[in-house]
């Protein structure tokens, strides 16, 4: 009951507040493809808490969707597995750090490294 829950508020978040340009993104067939990939190479598995994940694939950009080049936007090495709870404390913070002076500047060069160090204390 509750992945059908999820899967419905996913689907209303893609059709009303979405972005045109990331939802065509987040559609095509190159994301889904490396999306997939990016998904086998960390083996469902959430890359900062270590938890196996189910089969619903919550892949995230390091450095935002709507921050990155055109290249980093599919480049697997700025792409990771998360679980949803790991990526809506990443999101929170990552809304946190934009609304601070040079807030964006600082989010596209915080790396892999930094958000693991930081979502890990932010659990304990």
């Amino acid at each position: 009951m509750a992945t059908a829950v999820k899967a419905q508020r996913a689907k209303e978040y893609d059709q009303t507040e979405r972005d045109p340009v990331a939802k065509a993104f987040y559609h095509s067939s190159r994301w889904k493809k490396v999306r997939d990939a990016v998904y086998a190479r960390d083996m469902a598995t959430d890359q900062v808490t270590g938890e196996v994940l189910g089969d619903r694939k919550v892949v995230d950009h390091i450095i935002p969707l709507r921050l990155c080049t055109a290249k980093q936007a599919l480049d697997s090495n700025n792409l990771w597995v998360l679980s949803y709870q790991t990526h809506y404390r990443k999101t929170k913070l990552e809304q946190i750090i934009s609304q601070q002076p040079h807030g964006d500047t600082k989010l596209k060069h915080l790396d892999r490294q930094w958000w693991t160090k930081i979502l890990k204390e932010k659990k304990q």
